[in-house]
């Protein structure tokens, strides 16, 4: 494990969080209320009712709605129908510090030349807000017609313009954007693989994406339905790499939930085969061993670079 640089602390991650979102107030909750309460036509005391129910009655929609959690057209369904999750992602984003990430990334992706950015399963539109703030032009993108819209209507009162992709219908452009964020959306997808495929196909040679998914079981979150990671083996063998220099500034606070910051190189299909041989069938620390011998012998460095080293159970971050 590498030791991670020292980074801002939470109490200034989380005053910056508070003048994205609520920089009347300083409230990013009332802000949120406020903002559902306007765009739903409800009082501030109907939002509330709906914020403090909302985790029970989101399950409840689910298993109402969705019988098969493997049928994407069940999954779509529910993210359409449901009254619920637009509520509950205000709770969420009213209260957890993991949303900080949000600043950190677009620092970082600020000093990149190019300022087309996606955020991939837009949610309510809170991280692409911070981006668009920082001087990005946003689009959102999202299966839910309830969150996606809203998202669009949140971002542009505070002046900040954003193209929307509706999921269910429309594909990614091809190398259209230099910054993709990717937190808290794979788990909830059939087809995890095929997402960061069209991620990758989206972004311009040389792009970020920062990914974040809590694969596994979650008796709390029915709707988290893919348990077993199919995406961090192979990240490498999709023509990723990591950006370490960047993977070490986020601050230890949100361990262990940080994204991770993959880069699109160009790679020849060969080359992709064989990283898909090394982390898929080969991983472990004797290939490891032997990897890291070769590269010295052919290289003639008495250790490797470490974009380079191989890490033995996570190959998603070399």
């Amino acid at each position: 494990m590498h030791t991670r640089e020292p980074a801002n602390s939470m109490i200034e991650y989380e005053a910056r969080w508070r003048r994205a979102l609520a920089p009347e107030s300083g409230d990013v909750r009332a802000t949120l209320v406020s903002e559902a309460a306007e765009y739903l036509g409800l009082s501030v005391d109907e939002v509330e009712r709906s914020i403090e129910r909302s985790a029970p009655e989101l399950n409840e929609e689910w298993n109402r709605l969705v019988a098969d959690s493997s049928d994407p057209s069940q999954v779509v369904r529910f993210y359409n129908e449901s009254r619920a999750e637009l509520f509950e992602q205000i709770a969420w984003h009213s209260t957890e510090p993991i949303h900080h990430r949000s600043l950190i990334c677009a620092d970082m992706a600020a000093t990149l030349p190019g300022r087309d950015f996606l955020d991939f399963g837009s949610g309510i539109g809170s991280n692409a807000l911070v981006f668009g703030l920082q001087g990005f032009r946003i689009t959102l993108a999202d299966v839910a017609d309830p969150l996606r819209n809203f998202a669009r209507w949140r971002c542009e009162r505070r002046g900040v313009p954003a193209a929307a992709i509706d999921l269910k219908h429309e594909a990614l452009p091809k190398q259209r954007y230099d910054v993709i964020t990717c937190f808290d959306v794979l788990e909830h997808v059939p087809d995890p693989l095929k997402a960061v495929q069209s991620m990758r196909d989206a972004l311009r040679p040389g792009g970020i994406l920062f990914l974040y998914a809590p694969f596994g079981f979650d008796p709390e979150r029915p709707m988290h339905i893919v348990h077993n990671d199919p995406v961090a083996a192979k990240i490498r063998s999709l023509g990723f790499a990591i950006k370490h220099d960047w993977d070490r500034q986020f601050p230890e606070y949100l361990n262990p939930c940080p994204p991770r910051p993959y880069q699109r190189v160009a790679r020849s299909p060969l080359v992709n085969a064989a990283y898909y041989v090394r982390d898929v069938w080969l991983n472990g620390p004797i290939t490891d061993a032997a990897v890291i011998a070769a590269r010295r012998l052919v290289h003639g460095k008495r250790t490797p670079a470490p974009q380079d080293m191989p890490l033995s159970g996570n190959v998603s971050g070399a």
